[in-house]
C-alpha cells in the first residue's frame, strides 16, 4: 500500500508518551509507518513508546511540545516533517480529562479541558494542512468519546464532552473543506478502555465486562482502526464516526443510574 509517493510513509501521534496513544503507535509502526512520537514536558516516558516502536520494526523520533499551545502545535508538525520527510498521517491523540460536576470545576480546569483537546486538534491540523495540500494527500485522525457525534452529555464531564463534541464537529467540516485537496479526516469515538496496556489477547481472555460484547477495548483495537482509516482502503471514508466501545451505550447506562 502506498500513500501517493514511493517514499515511506510518515505519521505523527501527539499525545503518545503513553497509554493508548502510545499504542497507536505501535500500530501504525507494525504497519510500516515512520512515526514521530510527540510528548508534553516532562518527557515521562516517550523514550518507551520509541523503544516500542522500534521493536515493531518502525523508525521512530521523539519530539516535545504542547500542543495546547498553538505555536508549539505548529513547531511540532514542522519539526516532524523535517526531521521524517512529509507528513501522510496526522493522529491527534492529546486531550486530559477531569471528571468533576461543572458546579465544582475551576475557570482554569475548564481552560485545560477544551484548550487540551479541541484546541490542541486545531492547532496541529492547521498546521499539517499546507504540507497535506502540498502532497495532495492526507490522513486526519481525531478521537471523540462514546456519544460524541451525537453531542450527548455526561455527568461529572460537562467540559470533556463539549470538547470532544467540538473535535467531532471540526472534524466534520475539514472532510468537507479538505476532501477536493486529497486529505480524509474522520473521528474514532472511544469508549471505556480502562487498562490501556493491554492488548487485545488479554482483553478477549476477560469476559466479565458491561458492554455487550462482555470484554474491555484494548489499544489493538483502537489502534487498528488508525491504521485502516490512514490506509488506501479508507479513501473513501470521510467526515465520518467509527464509534470502537463493544457495542456500549454511554447515555443509555448513565439513565439507567438515573435516581
Amino acid at each position: 500500500m502506498t500513500t501517493g509517493s514511493a517514499q515511506r510513509r510518515v505519521a505523527l501521534v501527539t499525545g503518545s508518551a503513553g497509554g493508548l496513544m502510545r499504542g497507536v503507535c505501535v500500530s501504525l509502526a507494525s504497519a510500516g509507518y515512520a512515526v514521530a512520537v510527540n510528548f508534553k514536558p516532562p518527557r515521562t516516558h516517550a523514550d518507551d513508546t520509541v523503544d516500542l516502536v522500534r521493536r515493531a520494526g518502525g523508525e521512530a523520533i521523539s519530539l516535545s511540545a504542547d500542543v495546547a499551545v498553538p505555536e508549539e502545535a505548529a513547531a511540532l508538525v514542522a519539526d516532524s516533517h523535517e526531521q521524517l520527510g512529509r507528513l501522510d498521517v496526522l493522529v491527534c491523540g492529546a486531550g486530559p480529562m477531569i471528571v468533576k460536576d461543572a458546579f465544582d470545576m475551576t475557570l482554569a480546569e475548564y481552560r485545560a479541558m477544551i484548550e487540551g483537546n479541541l484546541g490542541s486538534a486545531f492547532y496541529t491540523i492547521k498546521a499539517a494542512l499546507p504540507l497535506m495540500r502540498a502532497q495532495r494527500f492526507g490522513r486526519i485522525v481525531t478521537f471523540g468519546m462514546t456519544g460524541s457525534e451525537a453531542t450527548m452529555g455526561m455527568r461529572r464531564m460537562a467540559a470533556y464532552a463539549a470538547a470532544k463534541a467540538g473535535v467531532v464537529a471540526i472534524t466534520r467540516s475539514l472532510a468537507l473543506e479538505e476532501g477536493p485537496h486529497g486529505i480524509t479526516c474522520n473521528t474514532i469515538d472511544i469508549g471505556d478502555i480502562r487498562d490501556k496496556d493491554v492488548d487485545r489477547a488479554g482483553a478477549v481472555a476477560r469476559r466479565d465486562y458491561r458492554n455487550p460484547t462482555m470484554r474491555p477495548g484494548s489499544w489493538q483495537d483502537i489502534g487498528d482502526a488508525v491504521v485502516y482509516l490512514a490506509g488506501e482502503q479508507a479513501s473513501f471514508i470521510n467526515g465520518a464516526v467509527l464509534n470502537i466501545n463493544g457495542g456500549w451505550q454511554g447515555f443509555l447506562a448513565e439513565f439507567a443510574r438515573w435516581p
